[in-house]
């Protein structure tokens, strides 16, 4: 009788650790597949999805309103420098001519005009007339027509420039290999805006 009921005792902790066992490995399965999702969704929140649009940024370069830039104040305001305090009949004025316009070639390749949209030009040509004086704005477009000119030359007949560019202390072997197409972006903005020449 006591062997009876030791045995009974003995086949139900049996039972009773079986059933423990099956518990713990189910609740591990569990843990498993939980920690198992929750790395997945950890995954997926670190890949970028294939939806997500790439940030290219601008197509052109130098857009930017950086001390770098070629649009920036201080670039345009460089580039157009040779352009002032002179105009028709003032001394060396056709080796300033030259000066400036190679100037403007060189800043309109630089900043590849011909992709730039015209208010982009606009907005840089604009910023750097506006921060002139009534003098100086004047000086500009009495010398505009002359730098037009030139800059058309240096790019259509080089040698018939010449003496004048090594006159003005430039080496022609150096201009700007400017596009024509970026020269006539910036030309037909400062046609548009510039205003009539008092000499003209």
């Amino acid at each position: 009788m006591i062997r009876n009921r030791i045995l009974s005792l003995l086949v139900c902790a049996a039972l009773l650790v079986c059933l423990l066992a099956g518990c713990s490995t189910s609740s591990g399965t569990n843990g498993g597949e939980a920690a198992s999702s929750s790395s997945s969704a950890a995954s997926s929140e670190s890949i970028p999805s294939s939806t997500a649009q790439a940030n290219t940024g601008k197509l052109t370069p130098n857009l930017d309103e950086s001390d770098n830039s070629i649009f920036s104040p201080a670039s345009t305001q460089d580039a157009f420098a040779p352009c002032l305090g002179w105009g028709p009949g003032v001394s060396g004025c056709s080796l300033k001519s030259v000066i400036a316009a190679d100037s403007l070639l060189s800043w309109a390749e630089n900043g590849n005009l011909a992709m730039q949209t015209t208010d982009v030009i606009e907005d840089a040509y604009t910023e750097w007339y506006d921060s002139l004086s009534t003098d100086e704005q004047d000086s500009f477009a009495d010398a505009w027509p002359l730098i037009k000119e030139d800059a058309n030359a240096l790019l259509t007949d080089t040698s018939s420039m010449t003496g004048r560019i090594e006159d003005a202390g430039l080496n022609a072997k150096e201009l700007p290999d400017c596009s024509e197409e970026n020269w006539q972006a910036l030309q037909d903005v400062i046609d548009a805006l510039v205003p009539a020449s008092s000499e003209y």
